[in-house]
């Protein structure tokens, strides 16, 4: 499990991610938003990011993402379920905060992308459940 969220202590922190793998909290801890221009139009496009030591590749129905602290892999729609989560976070606390950023030229680009994100995770939970309930009905119907 990965939590992310807001931070508003005094240190140069956007959001902070806690997690049991150092990788993911380390991923999921945005200290400048051209971390965020860099990922956002690549996650909904599938394509790989490498940002210096830290990224992440598409691999079939996996992700890898690699930080200082290592790798690790999750399932693609688990991946962008948790940037979906990022960047619900990411935009409240800038809406919250009144933060500057809001005005910058590629933010509406951002808000769609996250928007369109924020869909295909939806329907992906719909088709997910859709399936769960097909298997159960399927289940009883055999008895």
């Amino acid at each position: 499990m990965v939590q992310i969220r807001w931070y508003e202590g005094l240190e140069n922190f956007m959001c902070t991610a806690q997690s049991s793998d150092a990788v993911l909290a380390a991923f999921f801890t945005v200290r400048e938003w051209s971390f965020v221009r860099a990922i956002f139009e690549a996650v909904v496009s599938e394509a790989d990011v490498h940002l210096g030591e830290s990224g992440f590749v598409f691999k079939g129905n996996s992700v890898e993402i690699y930080t200082p602290e290592g790798e690790t892999s999750l399932d693609r729609h688990r991946f962008f379920h948790l940037v979906d989560r990022l960047y619900s976070v990411v935009i409240d606390g800038a809406n919250e905060d009144h933060h500057n950023v809001r005005f910058e030229p590629w933010w509406q680009t951002f808000i769609e992308t996250a928007f369109i994100l924020q869909q295909r995770c939806k329907a992906q939970a719909l088709m997910e459940e859709e399936k769960i309930t097909t298997l159960h009905l399927g289940q009883k119907e055999k008895r």
